[in-house]
Protein backbone atom coordinates (compact mmCIF):
# COMPACT_ATOMS: atom_id res chain seq x y z
CA UNK A 1 0.00 0.00 0.00
CA UNK A 2 0.71 3.40 -0.84
CA UNK A 3 1.96 6.00 2.32
CA UNK A 4 0.80 9.07 1.30
CA UNK A 5 1.72 12.35 3.71
CA UNK A 6 0.26 13.23 6.39
CA UNK A 7 -0.74 16.84 5.20
CA UNK A 8 -2.48 15.31 2.20
CA UNK A 9 -4.04 12.65 3.84
CA UNK A 10 -5.52 15.26 6.46
CA UNK A 11 -7.07 17.34 3.63
CA UNK A 12 -8.35 13.64 1.12
CA UNK A 13 -9.94 12.43 4.36
CA UNK A 14 -12.05 16.05 5.03
CA UNK A 15 -12.77 16.44 1.64
CA UNK A 16 -13.88 13.30 0.59
CA UNK A 17 -15.90 10.93 2.77
CA UNK A 18 -14.15 7.71 4.16
CA UNK A 19 -15.35 5.59 1.48
CA UNK A 20 -14.17 7.54 -1.06
CA UNK A 21 -10.91 8.19 0.43
CA UNK A 22 -10.48 4.32 0.95
CA UNK A 23 -11.26 4.20 -3.18
CA UNK A 24 -9.44 6.42 -3.97
CA UNK A 25 -6.33 5.08 -2.03
CA UNK A 26 -7.03 2.39 -3.58
CA UNK A 27 -7.05 2.80 -7.00
CA UNK A 28 -4.02 5.33 -6.31
CA UNK A 29 -2.15 1.84 -5.41
CA UNK A 30 -3.54 -0.01 -8.49
CA UNK A 31 -2.18 2.84 -10.76
CA UNK A 32 0.99 2.15 -9.58
CA UNK A 33 0.80 -1.48 -9.26
CA UNK A 34 -0.65 -2.21 -13.01
CA UNK A 35 0.75 0.76 -14.56
CA UNK A 36 -2.53 0.70 -16.82
CA UNK A 37 -5.53 3.58 -16.99
CA UNK A 38 -8.62 1.68 -18.87
CA UNK A 39 -11.87 1.48 -15.98
CA UNK A 40 -11.83 -2.41 -16.91
CA UNK A 41 -8.35 -3.21 -15.98
CA UNK A 42 -8.99 -1.28 -13.11
CA UNK A 43 -12.31 -3.00 -12.18
CA UNK A 44 -10.34 -5.95 -12.81
CA UNK A 45 -7.77 -5.47 -10.19
CA UNK A 46 -9.37 -3.82 -8.08
CA UNK A 47 -9.88 -5.84 -4.47
CA UNK A 48 -13.18 -5.49 -3.90
CA UNK A 49 -15.96 -8.62 -3.43
CA UNK A 50 -18.27 -7.66 -5.77
CA UNK A 51 -19.02 -8.47 -9.20
CA UNK A 52 -16.54 -6.81 -12.03
CA UNK A 53 -19.48 -5.19 -13.37
CA UNK A 54 -20.30 -3.23 -10.15
CA UNK A 55 -16.74 -2.66 -9.86
CA UNK A 56 -16.80 -0.55 -13.23
CA UNK A 57 -19.34 1.03 -12.40
CA UNK A 58 -17.86 2.59 -8.77
CA UNK A 59 -14.93 3.47 -10.63
CA UNK A 60 -16.91 5.20 -13.11
CA UNK A 61 -19.43 7.12 -10.56
CA UNK A 62 -16.17 8.13 -8.29
CA UNK A 63 -14.41 9.48 -11.30
CA UNK A 64 -17.62 11.54 -12.38
CA UNK A 65 -17.71 13.24 -8.92
CA UNK A 66 -17.84 17.35 -9.56
CA UNK A 67 -15.82 17.54 -6.75
CA UNK A 68 -12.75 15.00 -7.65
CA UNK A 69 -10.84 17.49 -9.76
CA UNK A 70 -7.65 19.24 -9.60
CA UNK A 71 -9.09 23.02 -8.58
CA UNK A 72 -11.32 21.05 -5.62
CA UNK A 73 -8.63 18.65 -3.90
CA UNK A 74 -5.21 19.40 -4.66
CA UNK A 75 -4.84 23.25 -5.19
CA UNK A 76 -6.01 23.72 -1.80
CA UNK A 77 -2.97 21.62 -1.15
CA UNK A 78 -0.53 23.52 -3.34
CA UNK A 79 -1.54 26.91 -1.59
CA UNK A 80 -1.05 25.64 1.71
Amino acid sequence: MIIVPEFYETHLKRELGRTEYLLLKLLINLLQSIKTVSIESLATALPLPILFESRRKRIQRFLSLNYINIEEIWFPIIRS
